[in-house]
């Protein structure tokens, strides 16, 4: 299991169907302390990812907004790497880092997801992922932890650079949360949406930016199926919002970034993890708190082959997120000598996955990689009724 499918079952499945699965989750842990502060913004949360990841979306560009000392879209752009990464001052709070911008210094946040240290084309230049076990209770705990760093600081295509002069701003950063409160990711917004929620309202109690308490426009974007994003994305622009926060889903935001990037306004996700988002024509707008699949699936890979697994086949989710991960996975389990026995993909919203899983038994794996999203409750009881699945 991967990433969207890793989350806390609990009482969905009967006692023991996930006892002793293992998946991973790209991303920082929340503390202690910051958990408390996500439940105070929504005390119904039953899981924190990629909390710290949209909650350090929203500081490192409310950081870059000072350091422009604009809330324009394109001059926040222009000064992302610059407060992520060194020479500047290491800070890890705005309150600190907007402290040392004010009296003239550079700054390097250190966010509550990492070091993040963006690179030239907007992901961070090292990133960690998680690994976690289920017990008999169907939730999970973590059993490990793997921090990777990209091989070299990539040469942005002409496509990816800022261009053209910046539009004056009106002095108040406004941010759209696009994040998902429908479809198949639903159960991903409420985190992710707590932790942009705790961002905002800290830097209003720190004075705001730009002296101007920060403004926050809500939207979803859905899961895909039914496309909601654009018309989504249209409310936002309509907002005139400065920054977009999401979307949550690699193949919904390669569906919106064009319409969000021509209309010159920036976009940071904390989550997606498409290589496509590498050499995307993104005018220089967008940017990621998450590396690209390549790390995720060698940890997944890496997992699988320490715990002594040689044929393992892939049952995956056809779309951008889901063909990005396979092949990393694929790549990595096979460089470690194993044998990837069987590749299968299954549309998120087919009426049955009897077909894929029957192909899967047929390989005869010893281990299977599933990479998908809340479909992955209808897909485990076919597993189960294959004798596939370990937990049965």
């Amino acid at each position: 299991m991967v990433d969207g499918n890793t989350t806390q079952y609990g009482d969905e499945f009967k006692a023991g169907t996930f006892d002793g699965v293992k998946g991973v989750i790209p991303g920082g842990k929340s503390t202690d302390e910051f958990r408390k502060r996500l439940l105070a913004a929504d005390p119904g949360l039953k899981d924190f990812a990629y909390a710290v990841e949209a909650y350090d979306s929203v500081i490192l560009t409310a950081l870059a907004a000072e350091a422009a000392k604009s809330d324009s879209s394109k001059s926040v752009a222009a000064k992302m790497r610059d407060v992520s990464n060194a020479p500047g001052d290491k800070c890890a709070s705005f309150e600190d880092c907007s402290k040392l911008l004010k009296a003239g210094s550079e700054i390097d946040y250190d966010g509550l997801s990492g070091p993040i240290d963006l690179n030239k084309t907007g992901s961070p230049s090292a990133a960690s992922v998680g690994i976690f076990q289920y017990g008999a209770d169907n939730t999970y705990q973590p059993v490990g932890n793997e921090t990777g760093e990209a091989s070299a600081d990539p040469v942005p295509l002409p496509a990816q650079e800022i261009s053209g002069a910046a539009a004056p701003g009106d002095g108040q950063l406004v941010f759209g949360s696009l994040l998902p409160q429908t479809g198949d990711l639903s159960y991903l917004g409420p985190p992710m949406s707590a932790g942009v929620k705790v961002a905002v309202a800290e830097l209003n109690d720190q004075g705001g930016v730009l002296g101007e308490d920060v403004k926050l426009v809500g939207g979803d974007s859905g899961d895909g199926t039914p496309n909601i994003a654009p018309q989504e994305v249209d409310k936002l622009l309509d907002a005139d919002v400065d920054v977009i926060v999401g979307t949550a889903s690699s193949s919904v935001s390669l569906s919106v970034l064009d319409k969000i990037v021509n209309a010159g306004i920036l976009n940071i996700s904390p989550s997606v993890t498409s290589p496509a988002f590498d050499t995307f024509p993104d005018k220089g707008l967008f940017f990621r708190m998450m590396q690209s699949d390549a790390l995720q699936g060698g940890v997944l890979a890496n997992t699988m082959s320490n715990d002594g697994y040689t044929d393992v086949a892939i049952l995956v989710r056809q779309d951008a997120y889901g063909q990005g991960l396979a092949g990393s996975i694929k790549t990595s389990f096979t460089e470690s000598g194993g044998n990837v026995v069987a590749t299968r993909f299954y549309a998120a919203d087919s009426g049955g996955f009897t077909a894929e899983v029957n192909a899967i038994k047929a390989a005869d794996p010893d281990a299977i990689a599933l990479v998908g999203f809340d479909e992955t409750k209808k897909i485990v009881p076919e597993l189960i009724k294959a004798g596939l699945w370990m937990g049965q």
